[in-house]
């Protein structure tokens, strides 16, 4: 009966998210799909219905005269298609027992575990969350065996085959320096910025960051004299040097409250940043697994 049968249900998904959302990165959220999967299923879509569909306008997306001719039919479609497929998901969230493995940095950590922990201690008592530094990179191999649930940061970029992400949050560069810094009275110039020596946060442990590129295209350089691993350091080291760090501005208003430091706009544009969450399709539908995921992002 179902041989030579070609047709994929999840393309009705693809077409509501772009009809609703009109922007092909917010759909891709929404579906928990990267911009690339959510593209080679639009061509697929196209292919199916031999036309655009949807074409480009300002920002976004609007779709074609067919594109509204099928809603009606694309809504009744996937309206039975959820009601089929539709199931108790519902999970006794205070009897669960289970451990959950995030990959993430020290920088999140500090963001997330303060408000995520009492959640679980209420919610979930018998569930262990567990964190592991990412190393500057997507812990594809043990995702994919099953030995890290999920992995949080801004530098994944394009992800493999088999994985989802979400956006949690965009963050963006601060400086800061010693209060009273001698030389920085009038500010942080971009001549004090290059005078100055600088401590890098590095996860990948290399000593090029977003400053260095954006430097780059200057035809610009800084000094830096020390690399570390983690977001946390570089607080202590300037608060008692006369050495500069560049941080994501939730963290160093965290360090604000425990260093005697102040905090000032780099002197030059610095690109910020994405933070997304990461899972491997294995923990797609794991209830437990997205009540996580769920709770994490309404907490960013």
């Amino acid at each position: 009966m179902l041989d030579g049968y070609r047709h994929d249900p999840r393309l009705l998904f693809v077409f509501m998210a772009l009809y609703e959302e009109r922007n092909v990165s917010r759909a891709a959220e929404r579906l928990g799909l990267s911009q690339p999967a959510l593209s080679h299923a639009l061509k697929r879509l196209r292919d199916e219905f031999d036309d655009d569909l949807f074409v480009r306008a300002g920002k976004g997306v609007t779709p074609t005269k067919q594109s509204m001719e099928l809603l009606p039919r694309f809504k009744h479609a996937a309206a039975a298609l959820e009601e089929l497929y539709q199931r108790d998901k519902d999970v006794d969230l205070s009897r669960v027992e289970a451990r959950i493995v995030i990959a993430t940095t020290d920088f999140f950590e500090s963001l997330l575990l303060p408000k995520f922990l009492p959640i679980i201690q209420e919610q979930a008592p018998k569930v262990q969350l567990v964190t592991r530094m990412t190393n500057g990179q997507l812990p594809k191999h043990e995702m994919e065996r099953g030995d890290i649930d999920l992995a949080i940061a801004g530098f994944f970029g394009e992800l493999p085959e088999g994985f989802y992400q979400q956006k949690l949050l965009d963050e963006e560069y601060v400086c800061i320096a010693r209060r009273k810094h001698p030389r920085l009275k009038d500010g942080m110039t971009k001549e004090a910025f290059l005078e100055l020596s600088h401590i890098l946060v590095s996860p990948q442990g290399d000593l090029d960051g977003a400053v260095d590129k954006a430097l780059r295209k200057l035809k610009l350089q800084r000094r830096i004299v020390a690399g570390v691993s983690n977001f946390h350091v570089p607080a202590s080291l300037v608060a008692s040097t006369d050495c500069i760090a560049t941080l994501p501005a939730r963290m160093a208003a965290s360090c604000v409250k425990l260093f005697d430091l102040e905090v000032y706009p780099p002197p030059i544009a610095v690109p910020g940043f994405t933070i997304v969450q990461t899972w491997h399709a294995r923990n797609h539908r794991d209830p437990v697994q997205a009540w996580v995921r769920k709770t994490i992002k309404s907490l960013m």
